[in-house]
């Protein structure tokens, strides 16, 4: 698995490819939501559309709903978005945007999601 992270002006940006496993995608989430920055961002888009494969279970994304508590108390305003066109990791953000303390939302395409994340719509 391939990721990457750029940090935008208002948000941050990861590009994942290949195989993604549920740790990887963690260990990402879990360094952006420590970060200081995160306290003024306004979104987080996560890109899975070159994605391969993956591996998460529902209590995996249990969890990965659990770490945006904290964020949520100090930067409410974040908006998480998922690009992805599988049906079955829409299934897996609608689990987790029943759960999550922040908004998540996932999107066909990344200009549909950049849209969304700035507020446009």
């Amino acid at each position: 698995m391939t990721h990457k992270i750029i940090w935008e002006p208002k948000g941050v940006y990861k590009h994942f490819s290949g195989f993604l496993s549920f740790e990887e995608y963690a260990r990402t989430q879990e360094q952006i939501l420590a970060d200081p920055r995160v306290d003024q961002i306004r979104y987080i888009i996560n890109d899975f559309l070159d994605v391969d494969s993956y591996s998460v279970a529902p209590d995996q994304v249990e969890y990965s709903a659990a770490l945006n508590r904290g964020t949520s108390y100090s930067n409410p305003r974040i908006r998480i978005a998922y690009v992805t066109t599988r049906p079955a990791v829409r299934l897996l953000v609608k689990t987790a945007s029943a759960i999550s303390s922040l908004t998540l939302k996932d999107f066909p395409t990344l200009e549909a999601a950049r849209t969304w994340a700035s507020g446009s719509t």
